[in-house]
């Protein structure tokens, strides 16, 4: 019996013995404590005070006179509404583990929480992608202005061109909580869905402050500039995104940049048709809507391996972890 096309929208692609699962392969919650709770006072009044999650690989076995690198990861759209588990949501709960740990040599990890509240219509408010100012399309090639005419009024178009209000205020939280760890190493940028949006702003406004980027499902179609500065700039990227993606459509945020993708060598993609669970079932998850192929970040929390370590992506032999370890190991003995 095939499956139904109202449910799964991406069941014309599943193949003979394909099966369908909701399980991403992990307990959720699980290394959840391992994360400690701070406040970022408001530098501005419009966002105001930010609550964050780290993790410190020193206070977990880890020797402290040795560089760690900083990932700082972004959670999606109404993630926040969950408190703690945005950790989780964001992908980066798992990279808090003995075993990722050991895999990355050790690893600072940083989880800010976007002021989300719930509107009257239940929608999620104040997520990462709240946009400042209006759509600016003068930063698009003519092709990309007019994939853009076709967009209509979705809110992917309402963000063209924009920076998210939270982006000065996610800058200056990097800055000061690096400057609290006794040996920062180099530093990742992550973002997930809307999380994805804010670091594209991120890395538009201060490129120079990230050693590589990790980009799940992102929520934005970046202007020409930023990915050429990037691209000039040689900064590590692993850019995550299912084809089809129910969420954030495949052919408005990635295909149109695909060809400057491709031709960046140091750029990784991972561009799966089906995106699949760790036990190689095609990802569900019906949230009120079906969901699956646009929570990569589960993927991504898996490592981008299956159960019988096999990579689900044939340019990441060790995983995410390896590709990580590979970008952002310091070269550095000891920094005290």
């Amino acid at each position: 019996m095939k499956p139904d096309p109202k449910l799964y929208p991406w069941a014309d692609r599943l193949e003979p013995g394909m099966t369908i699962g909701s399980d991403p392969g992990y307990p959720v919650g699980e290394y959840l404590d391992l994360f400690e709770e701070r406040t970022f006072p408001a530098i501005d009044p419009s966002v105001g005070d930010l609550t964050y999650y780290v993790y410190d690989p020193t206070r977990h076995g880890m020797p402290a006179d040795r560089p760690y690198p900083v990932l700082f990861a972004l959670h999606g759209a109404g993630n926040a509404l969950a408190g703690k588990l945005a950790v989780n949501y964001s992908g980066m709960e798992l990279f808090a583990s003995p075993d990722y740990q050991q895999k990355l040599g050790g690893a600072y990890i940083v989880c800010p929480i976007a002021n989300e509240y719930r509107g009257e219509d239940g929608s999620s408010r104040n997520t990462w992608m709240t946009p400042k100012g209006s759509p600016d399309l003068s930063g698009y090639s003519p092709a990309l202005r007019k994939l853009a005419q076709s967009m209509g009024n979705s809110r992917l178009a309402s963000l063209l061109g924009t920076e998210s209000v939270y982006t000065a205020t996610l800058l200056a939280l990097l800055k000061e909580v690096r400057s609290g760890f006794a040996c920062p190493g180099k530093t990742l940028l992550a973002g997930t869905s809307a999380g994805g949006y804010a670091a594209w702003t991120l890395l538009a406004a201060a490129p120079e402050l990230f050693d590589a980027a990790l980009l799940m499902a992102p929520a934005y179609l970046p202007p020409d500039a930023p990915v050429e500065k990037l691209a000039a700039q040689g900064l590590p990227m692993l850019l995550c995104h299912g084809r089809n993606d129910e969420l954030v459509p495949f052919a408005w945020t990635v295909e149109p940049h695909l060809p400057r993708y491709q031709a960046m060598p140091d750029l990784t993609l991972y561009l799966p048709e089906l995106v699949m669970n760790r036990d190689g079932s095609v990802a569900s998850n019906l949230s009120g809507i079906q969901m699956g192929q646009h929570c990569i970040n589960n993927a991504v929390q898996n490592d981008l391996l299956f159960a019988d370590g096999t990579p689900m992506c044939a340019l990441l032999p060790e995983g995410v972890t390896g590709w990580m370890r590979r970008h952002l190991q310091s070269g550095k003995e000891c920094c005290l």
